[in-house]
């Protein structure tokens, strides 16, 4: 069986995947009005640009990136981030929040310290109100001009600090594999043969395959902290080659137990088939046959006055008495 070289996206709904594709397009062709006429982009606008236009999947351990405009118009899966599936929900709310919103060039190291580029305006103001109000007891005996810029000295050492430490401390919560790693074709593949699973152990149903499709997220973090080894680590590709194969063989073995499945469906429908006929369902809106019957009683009553009739006129005649003519007088 020929196995895919990367996930379907959205999981294979079309719907999904047209709606992002119009939306990539028209934003598109707004950067490209927008920068045309300008002077020639700098390398970091352009790969700003090049990500900014990548239509983002968010997925249940975390997000694809897909490029639309490239040589296959039916996307090419240009990174994949994958979260920590043992951590609880807030890291991974937190991790979905630093690492799936904002791509990673907007953070640089100044000292040591990690800061937004450029120090966004709006942060530092919801910030320096939220330091102020929760300073209000604390400056109350201060002038107000004097809490006001206390609060916006708070607010604004928040406002890069923040982001900063939320950043740090899901680091180690995320994993990162780009297209242009070496074994990066291999992971995308692990990652194609864990959706394929999973859709074929949610249609199934059964146990055994639920328990299967249990392991894939585990299965999908440690090949994504393989990939950036393997390149350098024999033991690390030969590792990462080992968990395609075998999810490879995996998907394989679902199929088939999907297709027996089938095939048993489909001999016990013919069975009960064969051994209790189905008996062809009455068309609706019948005639009633006592419509018939009380058309046929009138029927008959007509025909008895007719008879009755023929007989008084055949009566008259052998009288040899004959009606009278129309327009005729009496002599």
């Amino acid at each position: 069986m020929r196995h895919a070289a990367q996930p379907e996206p959205f999981d294979a709904d079309p719907n999904r995947w047209a709606r992002a594709a119009r939306e990539a397009a028209r934003l598109h062709h707004a950067v490209r009005a927008e920068l045309a006429g300008r002077l020639p982009a700098s390398a970091g606008e352009r790969a700003a640009l090049k990500a900014l236009l990548l239509i983002r999947e968010r997925t249940r351990g975390g997000w694809l990136r897909w490029d639309v405009f490239g040589p296959h118009p039916a996307g090419v899966l240009r990174e994949a981030g994958v979260f920590d599936p043992e951590q609880h929900r807030l890291g991974r709310w937190a991790c979905r929040g630093v690492w799936g919103r904002r791509p990673p060039q907007c953070i640089r190291s100044l000292g040591g310290l990690e800061l937004p580029r450029p120090l966004p305006v709006g942060r530092t103001a919801m910030f320096t109100l939220a330091a102020f109000a929760a300073l209000g007891p604390a400056t109350s005996l201060l002038p107000a001009a004097t809490g006001l810029l206390a609060a916006g000295a708070v607010g604004a050492a928040v406002a890069p600090g923040l982001p900063a430490a939320a950043r740090r401390f899901t680091r180690h919560r995320v994993r990162v594999v780009e297209t242009g790693e070496v074994h990066a074709a291999v992971f995308f593949r692990v990652l194609a043969g864990e959706q394929r699973l999973r859709i074929l152990a949610e249609r199934s149903g059964r146990f055994e395959l639920t328990r299967a499709a249990a392991l894939l997220p585990r299965l999908v973090w440690d090949a994504a902290g393989l990939v950036p080894l393997a390149a350098d680590d024999v033991e690390a590709r030969d590792l990462l080659l080992g968990y395609a194969q075998s999810l490879e063989l995996l998907v394989d073995q679902a199929v088939e137990v999907e297709r027996q499945e089938a095939a048993v469906e489909s001999a016990i429908r013919d069975d009960r088939a064969a051994a209790v006929p189905v008996r062809p369902a009455l068309p609706g809106g019948l005639l009633p046959r006592q419509l018939l019957d009380e058309a046929r009683l009138e029927l008959g009553e007509l025909g008895e006055g007719l008879r009755h009739a023929r007989e008084v006129l055949g009566a008259a005649h052998v009288d040899g008495t004959q009606p009278a003519r129309n327009g005729e007088n009496d002599e």
